[in-house]
């Protein structure tokens, strides 16, 4: 399987463990008021994108920014499970700590969780499928996808961190994913800036 089509990603909206700097890894937390108010941005910046379908992340805080999507388009959201956030085991719940830089560069293993090369291929392996669908698929997730990503293809531009409900449309090749962001970004209030 091959990134064959463009698509559209999106990370979910600030959740209230977001805020309070809590790893939330697998675990339901609520998108805050912010978060909400960033997932309908950025469905008012994918309102005339032509979005074909959407598959998202199960949990909460990706399937509820995906709804503010979807309400413009008139799709269902095809949940995916392997599109679920990196499982960080027994330091879920926690406040983030030095060992999640770790994680992320492959130096960790959480106790009870997924290497970060186990997550890697579970969540390459579902965006593939998800962009073999057909063009324009919309992937709504997490930002640990977006680190896994960059373990396979160079982003350009380079985006270390992904920001919450930025909408970036992607143009892949099988060496490079190239990314501009929907919608008017001078007028995104809670936008992020590269």
């Amino acid at each position: 399987m091959a990134f064959d089509h463009p698509f559209y990603f999106l990370r979910h909206g600030e959740t209230t463990w977001n805020a309070a700097g809590k790893t939330q890894g697998q675990l339901n937390s609520p998108l805050s008021d912010k978060g909400r108010a960033q997932a309908e941005e950025a469905g008012e910046a994918l309102k005339g994108e032509p979005i074909a379908r959407i598959v998202a992340s199960p949990l909460d805080r990706a399937f509820h920014t995906a709804e503010a999507v979807a309400r413009h388009h008139g799709i269902e959201i095809q949940p995916d499970p392997e599109l679920m956030e990196c499982h960080l085991g027994d330091h879920q719940g926690e406040a983030h700590g030095p060992w999640l830089k770790e994680y992320f560069r492959g130096n960790y293993a959480p106790p009870n969780g997924e290497t970060f090369q186990q997550f890697c291929e579970r969540v390459w392996t579902a965006m593939q499928r998800a962009v073999a669908l057909g063009p324009n698929t919309l992937i709504v997730a997490h930002g640990g996808l977006w680190i896994a990503a960059r373990q396979y293809v160079t982003v350009a531009p380079n985006l270390d961190r992904m920001p919450n409900a930025l909408p970036l449309r992607v143009m892949p090749t099988p060496e490079q994913w190239t990314h501009e962001i929907c919608g008017d970004v001078e007028k995104r209030p809670f936008g992020a800036s590269y």
